[in-house]
């Protein structure tokens, strides 16, 4: 938009605005017949059509169209994507003051579903191009409110921006004289649509009134937030591709303010990953890295804010992406975005009635947005991946799928030195983030602000042995059910270092009805019958040390159990590696042919029988390592891949399971890891 200053006043476009001379407000209106001219010369005044909507036109059209349209010798056809349903009304006057006569300015309809529409607004566009009138459509959703008569015949498409910070001002500077000239910023404009300035432009408005009256609409629109409180983008652990994916699209957008960038929409993505893990937090993030306003929406919120019934939450479904529309450049987040079905579960269901018009409501709404608004950063969060519909996780919708998965030893260290701040700034947070290992990042949060508020109770500053209590609070167990539970994840954990994995930690931590937990690397993405046999053999590795060195088989290895059924019918039903070549079924449904297949769970347990036999050898080979393993988890509740390592080095395995315990051993069968009796042996964290 060209703004240029000439001596004494300033043009924006076609309105010029005058220089105040003091820069005070204007007296009262005089009464009597003065008021009168006054009346006359507010009269005179730019209309706000003249103020935002002719300019912003102007500057969408281009020198090029602007100038067929006005010279009026060639019939056109032209779409306009309006910000918003409100803008249509201005727009159509503006294109009709700048357009040589006999333009013909289609309006949109939301009936185009119905046949009877479909041919009459063909005709409307089909013979007014014949007849060689230029015709304009005008609507915020072309893709759907537009006959594809005009979309096919379309010689340009226009899209229309909402109105900058530079132009208000600009505006409400021409339209009162009263007061100082105010700054505006991309806050006091978020969100706005045309009638929130109208309400603001009022006759005999200061010029403060005004900006005051749009930054206060700007404030309550709930939707549209700038993420000030969001931490620096540099300072995000744990999130792997997700950041990366986020810096490049930071750089992205700068890249298209400085003018550098292609047309090209900007990459969209949906973020996968348990509740907590932080997919709100890094649009936010990325909202604020950007400089870009951040609209937010759900499903949820589409039924919350209407009554529920189908063309209520369709509408607020448009809403969503018309605010979109006028808050561009922007970040889009749709929460949850699993709370809308996949269309394949609602085979012959009911309901399935309900959702389609939402679901296809959606991907039109999405692959309009990402054509005509490709400033727009388009994200989506579900817990659920599987139950998204893959019409929406392909790319050209959603570009990306980025799993954010909870965060190792290293990134919890980090998430938890991040909401520390300048506290503990000496203490060694590895034994916290070792004790939250397997949690999401909310949860490290939350031991922060509860071991805050225990030392606050306590009158006192926040110690280390605040976090460790947070993170580890009271476990309601027995001794003997602890050293039991110690005994099954140390055969866990010594039988994985035994078969050559990687492993991250191993953990007493009750979680849900899991009394203990193993997290391993995965041996990778495409398995030999040997690795899968290795991951069913330190499956059944607590159940052998149960055997061999704690209280003996219990149901507490069920969970391992039916995991390794599952491994093994898969390989045997699915992936070909065992007697046959047949695929029976998916690998997800295999076990289920142990219900109904006699020779096939006789094959089952016979394989599960054998690799029982070895985890049972290995257990016993290493009973040393695995008791001393079990008596550093109930001394610290939690033990690293390294520290496991460093105990299996310092007693190696027996030949053929000969007891070669160390002098001094507790009842268990070990020496005591922490009281010394380990001699130059120092366990890390």
């Amino acid at each position: 938009m060209g703004i240029r200053t000439l001596s004494g006043t300033s043009t924006v476009d076609d309105f010029e605005v005058e220089d105040d001379q003091d820069g005070s407000p204007d007296l009262p209106a005089p009464s009597g017949h003065e008021s009168l001219l006054a009346q006359a010369r507010s009269r005179q005044r730019l209309s706000l059509r003249e103020l935002l909507a002719k300019p912003l036109l102007k500057q969408a059209l281009g020198p090029d169209l602007l100038r067929r349209l006005k010279r009026g010798d060639s019939t056109l056809a032209l779409v306009v994507a309006a910000p918003s349903p409100a803008w249509v009304a201005p727009l159509s006057e503006a294109l009709r003051d700048l357009a040589f006569a006999g333009l013909q300015i289609i309006s949109p309809s939301e009936r185009l579903n119905r046949p009877q529409e479909q041919l009459y607004r063909a005709e409307e566009a089909g013979k007014a191009l014949a007849k060689g009138v230029t015709v304009a459509g005008i609507a915020p959703d072309p893709e759907r409110e537009l006959s594809n008569v005009l979309l096919a015949a379309a010689d340009a498409t226009v899209i229309v921006p909402v109105p900058g910070a530079a132009l208000v001002e600009q505006a409400i500077r021409a339209f009162s004289c009263k007061g100082k000239a105010v700054t505006l910023s991309a806050r006091d404009l978020a969100g706005l649509d045309w009638m929130d300035y109208c309400a603001a432009f009022r006759p005999g408005s200061t010029r403060q009134a005004i900006a005051a009256r749009l930054a206060r609409a700007a404030g309550a629109r709930t939707s549209v937030t700038f993420a000030e409180d969001a931490p620096p983008l540099e300072t995000l652990t744990g999130y792997g591709e997700a950041r990366t994916w986020a810096e490049q699209i930071v750089r992205e957008v700068e890249d298209r303010r400085a003018g550098h960038a292609s047309g090209a929409a900007l990459e969209s993505a949906i973020l996968a990953g348990p509740p907590g893990t932080g997919k709100t937090t890094l649009a936010q993030v990325l909202s604020k890295a950007a400089g870009l306003q951040l609209v937010m929406t759900s499903v949820a919120e589409w039924f919350s804010a209407s009554d529920g019934h189908l063309g209520a939450v369709v509408k607020e479904q448009k809403k969503f992406f018309a605010t979109l529309r006028a808050s561009r450049p922007c970040v889009a987040f749709i929460d949850e975005l699993d709370a809308l079905p996949s269309r394949g579960s609602l085979s012959g269901s009911h309901n399935g009635d309900f959702w389609a018009p939402v679901i296809t409501g959606m991907l039109l709404g999405i692959d309009t947005l990402r054509q005509t608004c490709p400033d727009v950063v388009l994200i989506a969060a579900t817990n659920h991946l599987d139950r998204v519909d893959p019409a929406l996780r392909r790319p050209g919708r959603f570009d990306r799928l980025i799993e954010i998965a909870p965060p190792d030893v290293e990134g919890l260290t980090n998430i938890l030195r991040a909401h520390l701040k300048d506290e503990l700034a000496d203490a060694d947070l590895a034994h916290v983030a070792q004790l939250l290992l397997g949690r999401v990042g909310a949860d490290a949060v939350q031991v922060v602000n509860s071991a805050r508020r225990r030392a606050r109770l306590a009158g006192r500053t926040l110690a280390l042995e605040d976090l460790l209590t947070e993170a580890s609070p009271p476990d309601p167990r027995s001794r003997a059910e602890l050293k039991a539970c110690a005994i099954h994840e140390a055969g866990h954990a010594v039988v994985a270092v035994a078969l050559g994995r990687t492993l991250q930690g191993v953990s007493l931590q009750l979680s849900g009805a899991s009394g203990g937990m193993t997290r391993m690397v995965h041996p990778g993405f495409i398995p030999t019958r040997a690795v899968i046999e290795d991951t069913v053999v330190i499956g059944l590795a607590g159940r052998a040390a149960d055997l061999v060195l704690g209280p003996g088989a219990s149901a507490g290895a069920m969970s391992d159990l039916a995991v390794a059924t599952r491994e093994l019918s898969a390989l045997h039903a699915s992936y070909g590696l065992g007697r046959t070549l047949l695929h029976r079924t998916g690998a997800e449904d295999a076990s289920a042919l142990v219900r109904v297949d006699g020779r096939f769970s006789q094959s089952i347990e016979a394989d599960l029988q054998r690799l029982m036999d070895r985890a049972v050898t290995i257990v016993t080979a290493h009973r040393v390592a695995v008791l001393a393993v079990a008596e550093a988890l109930l001394a610290r509740r939690v033990l690293s891949g390294t520290q496991v390592q460093v105990l299996m080095e310092a007693y190696p395995p027996s030949a053929a399971g000969i007891d070669d315990s160390p002098a001094g051993t507790t009842e268990a069968g070990c020496a005591d890891p922490l009281d010394g009796s380990l001699g130059e042996i120092t366990l890390p964290g």
